[in-house]
C-alpha cells in the first residue's frame, strides 16, 4: 500500500468514526434525555444527523475519486513546514477559544478567533479582516439564537444582541 492510499484509508477511517461517534451520541444520550424526538425544529439531533450524512456523502465521492480513479504514478507530497506550523497554530486558537467560550462569552471570543484565523491563512487587509469577523460571528449569532432557539455563552458580562 503507497503512502498515500495508507493516509486516504487513515482519512477516511477518522471520518467514518466521527460519523459512528455522532449517530451513537444521538442514539443513546439524546434519547435518554429525550431532545431526539419531534420535528426539525425541535429535535436537538436534527442537525448533527444532516451533518453526519453530508459527511458521509462526501466522503463516499471522495471514495470514489480516491480508488476508482486514483493514478499510480502520483507522488505522495509532503507539507512544508509551514503549512504543518500554520496547522498547528490555528488547532491551538480554536483550543484557546473552546476553552474561554463559556467564561468570556460567544460575542468577546468568537470575532477575535475568526479574525486571527484569516490572518494566519494570509488576509491581510485590517477594514476587510475586522468586518468580515463581524459579519461571520453576528450571522451565526443570528442564525442559532433566532432560527435554531439555541443560547449561545454569555460569558461574565451576560453580552447579548437581542433579536
Amino acid at each position: 500500500m503507497t503512502a498515500s492510499r495508507f493516509l486516504s484509508v487513515l482519512a477516511l477511517g477518522f471520518f467514518v468514526a466521527v460519523i459512528i461517534a455522532v449517530l451513537w451520541q444521538i442514539e443513546t444520550n439524546f434519547k435518554e434525555q429525550g431532545i431526539a424526538s419531534g420535528g426539525p425544529y425541535d429535535n436537538a439531533a436534527s442537525f448533527p444527523r444532516a451533518v453526519v450524512f453530508l459527511i458521509g456523502f462526501l466522503l463516499l465521492i471522495q471514495c470514489a475519486l480516491d480508488f476508482i480513479g486514483t493514478n499510480s504514478s502520483a507522488k505522495l507530497k509532503i507539507p512544508a513546514r509551514s503549512d504543518l506550523m500554520r496547522a498547528g497554530i490555528m488547532l491551538f486558537i480554536f483550543a484557546v477559544y473552546l476553552s474561554v467560550l463559556e467564561t468570556i462569552g460567544y460575542h468577546l471570543t468568537t470575532i477575535p478567533m475568526i479574525f486571527s484565523i484569516m490572518w494566519i491563512c494570509g488576509m491581510r487587509n485590517l477594514t476587510l479582516l475586522i468586518c468580515t469577523a463581524v459579519f461571520v460571528s453576528t450571522s451565526f449569532a443570528f442564525v442559532f439564537e433566532v432560527f435554531l432557539n439555541v443560547v449561545l455563552p454569555l460569558g461574565i458580562w451576560t453580552i447579548f444582541i437581542p433579536w
